[in-house]
């Protein structure tokens, strides 16, 4: 029985080496106006995605929240008996960043406060890897196509092998290396915290998203910390969560034949008229988020499907079907614990699979389950 303790212990030891970054932290130091550190300072976190912590400033001044969800509305309160209490809100914290806050407290009436309202700074001084965080409102904002692969795109030296045009190439996955390598088969995926790389072809994802359901992306080129095992590009993917608001959101996109110019033919004989080309794309779905008990449980959940209908150059058609849906639980048992539940299914379905001019139709490809290869995470 102990010999089989100590294996369960190891494994649970190895898992949790496998896990990646998916939060950010805020550190700081409380001075009085002559820069004198304040001990003792009780300092309360803020958010809409959290429940209120407090920490007690050290004598040296310093105060710590750590292992937070990236969101850009976390507010900072020190308060002293004396001293003006002071406020820092909207404060930005990204996935594996490191927020650095000076608070500086003035002499007066506790009842009295000094509030700072400005966007943190971007500049982390621990952080030695290379890389990009792709916020919410770069995944919302840029007319881009809507798959991590084009994501990929926007870090430094990355390269991919294909443009993913109006979507028409969502429903592949592209090969990518960056700063010079050879091979894509060191490349890592993750998933709020799970390493979810495709064990059947290493190097590339397991699974196609729906791409709202994410809040941000972070992609290391370089430089990367222990949790990631190769010295590949690292994809990390951090999911939305609910909050203490209630949020609804949906969308339809749709990419037609019509939206496109026509080919023009580069030499008379060949006719490309109809061939290779997008013939509807649609994306859709909508996702929730609800506070169960405020600043104490969370649900969220996302439903999206995305249709793709292209042509071959053998003339037949070359569509693509993706299902996908994620579900996350979060509770805030005391404020030092917290207890995490998801699960993210994806389903694919490829008519026209391998086209080739022996068989032009292709195959028809789906996967093992009805509702898709699930990935299923508590913590």
């Amino acid at each position: 029985m102990r010999k089989t303790l100590v294996i369960l212990f190891v494994l649970l030891l190895s898992c949790t080496m496998m896990a990646q970054q998916r939060t950010g932290n805020i550190m700081g130091k409380v001075v009085d106006t002559d820069n004198t550190p304040l001990p003792g300072v009780t300092v309360t976190l803020t958010g809409a995605l959290t429940a209120p912590m407090t920490s007690i400033t050290s004598a040296e001044g310093v105060f710590r929240f750590i292992s937070l969800p990236p969101a850009r509305d976390y507010t900072v309160k020190a308060e002293l008996e004396g001293f003006k209490a002071a406020i820092q809100e909207n404060v930005i914290v990204v996935v594996g960043a490191n927020v650095e806050l000076t608070m500086v407290m003035e002499m007066g009436a506790i009842e009295e406060e000094v509030t700072v309202t400005a966007v943190t700074p971007v500049v982390d001084t621990k952080k030695t890897s290379v890389g990009t965080n792709v916020t919410q409102e770069i995944l919302q904002e840029l007319p881009t196509a809507r798959d991590p692969w084009v994501i990929l795109q926007m870090a430094p030296s990355v390269i991919v092998d294909r443009e993913n045009v109006g979507g028409a190439e969502s429903g592949q996955q592209s090969n990518y290396v960056a700063r010079g390598a050879g091979t894509y088969d060191n490349n890592v995926w993750a998933m709020d915290g799970i390493v979810i790389t495709d064990p059947a072809a290493i190097g590339a994802s397991p699974s196609y998203y729906d791409f709202d359901a994410f809040e941000e992306m972070q992609i290391t080129v370089g430089g990367a910390d222990v949790t990631v095992q190769t010295g590949g590009i690292a994809m990390n993917m951090v999911t939305r969560r609910g909050g203490n608001k209630v949020t609804l959101g949906g969308r339809f996109y749709m990419t037609d034949s019509k939206f496109q110019a026509d080919h023009v033919d580069a030499v008379e004989e060949y006719e490309l008229d109809g061939v290779n080309k997008v013939n509807n794309n649609k994306d859709y779905g909508f996702n929730i988020g609800i506070p169960l008990v405020k600043d104490r449980a969370w649900f969220w959940g996302s439903f999206g499907v995305q249709d793709i209908k292209t042509t071959t150059v053998y003339g037949t058609k070359d569509d693509t079907l993706m299902t996908n849906m994620a579900a996350k639980l979060n509770i805030q048992i005391i404020p030092e614990n917290r207890f995490e539940a998801f699960i993210h299914v994806g389903k694919k379905e490829k008519f026209g699979r391998s086209a080739s001019a022996a068989l032009p139709d292709g195959y028809m490809q789906g996967g093992r389950y009805h509702f898709g290869s699930p990935i299923l995470k508590f913590q």
